[in-house]
């Protein structure tokens, strides 16, 4: 069985949520399967973490000179001439297809809530989505509160949606000892105890909501760490708001072993978004041995169930409430850690590969 994967989200050199996604499967499935033909297709030179890999995987780089829109259009002449068995897309979707398609949707929150994309890239995701529900042969939805979302969307597509939960890293998530936390906190400057997001600093993953509830807080001496890169809509907003407040500190990127430290040594982990299509930070965290407060959204009790605190993402007085009742209980952050931590024992890569190749390969 010739089986394509086409690794351009995992060869990203800054990844988030859906691009680690697409790095993790990859590494997987080389572990898993020995057995099927895969012909990985990408087209800037891969990183040496994708570039090794067993006797049954083939590296086909095939160059295309643009920004956007390689695997629409660059990767469906490749398709049109080389036609394969099977395809599976982490995300975006050839026009051309040769070959049964298995396609992941994350989610659908451009749709749900449009007002938080800038309209270009409404207009792209749209077209983009819409194109690989229809071309796909079988979806693969991320969570149950995404698989509802098609449906809604896209009732056509009821019948060819699998739900497989996302994993999470989970060797290098893990509680560390206090001499790291050290480490972390004085190359941060921070102090034993704060609050901590990370992630894109944009208004689609809320944190100007978070901001906000952070400032009516009655109880401010944790600080609010936040980590992340400018995301592409609402960062100089949340910018003028946090100006002038000592007690919310920017750090911009963090590389991913300082993201790993830096939420292991948290003292809460916040996670404001108003739709997900899973949520991995949360595990990230639960794993590390961290108290976890989120959005009250259906995909993240689906992920969290009973080990997270929920607050109304749209309320920052809410938000404000819910942080300020971890902060004064220690008991309360306790109980989350233990739950956080069994919980998280649920979820793996390693589980989700194995799923995944086995709804490829049905």
């Amino acid at each position: 069985m010739k089986i394509g994967l086409e690794a351009t989200r995992a060869n990203k050199k800054y990844k988030t949520g859906t691009e680690w996604y697409a790095w993790h499967l990859l590494q997987q499935f080389k572990k898993i399967d020995q057995t099927n033909n895969f012909i990985v297709y990408y087209n800037s030179d891969l990183e040496k973490d994708l570039a090794a890999v067993p006797a049954n995987f083939l590296l086909k780089q095939i160059k295309w000179p643009f920004g956007r829109f390689w695997t629409h259009i660059r990767l469906s002449l490749e398709l049109l001439f080389n036609p394969l068995d099977k395809l599976f897309f982490s995300n975006a979707v050839p026009v051309i297809t040769r070959g049964e398609v298995t396609a992941t949707i994350h989610d659908l929150g451009f749709i749900k809530n449009p007002e938080l994309y800038h309209p270009l890239e409404r207009i792209y995701q749209k077209m983009s989505h819409g194109l690989a529900i229809r071309k796909a042969d079988k979806i693969l939805a991320i969570s149950e509160a995404t698989k509802q979302d098609i449906i809604k969307y896209y009732p056509f597509a009821k019948n060819k949606i699998k739900v497989i939960y996302n994993g999470w890293d989970v060797q290098n998530f893990r509680p560390i000892k206090e001499d790291k936390k050290q480490f972390i906190r004085a190359k941060y400057n921070l102090p034993d105890n704060y609050l901590l997001y990370i992630g894109r600093i944009e208004t689609k993953k809320n944190v100007l909501n978070l901001v906000k509830g952070y400032n009516l807080l009655s109880n401010n001496n944790w600080p609010l760490v936040l980590a992340g890169r400018p995301g592409n809509y609402g960062y100089d907003e949340i910018q003028k708001l946090v100006e002038g407040n000592s007690n919310i500190i920017l750090l911009g990127y963090v590389s991913q072993e300082d993201y790993q430290l830096l939420i292991a040594a948290a003292g809460i982990f916040v996670f404001p978004s108003k739709f997900e299509g899973f949520g991995i930070p949360i595990l990230e965290a639960m794993g590390s041995g961290v108290p976890v407060a989120c959005s009250d959204i259906p995909v993240l009790h689906e992920v969290g169930d009973k080990a997270a605190i929920f607050f109304n993402p749209d309320e920052p007085l809410d938000i404000a409430e819910k942080l300020n009742s971890l902060i004064i209980d220690s008991d309360l952050r306790q109980q989350l850690i233990d739950l956080g931590i069994s919980r998280s024992k649920k979820f793996s890569w390693e589980k989700c590969a194995q799923e995944t190749l086995n709804y490829i390969l049905e």
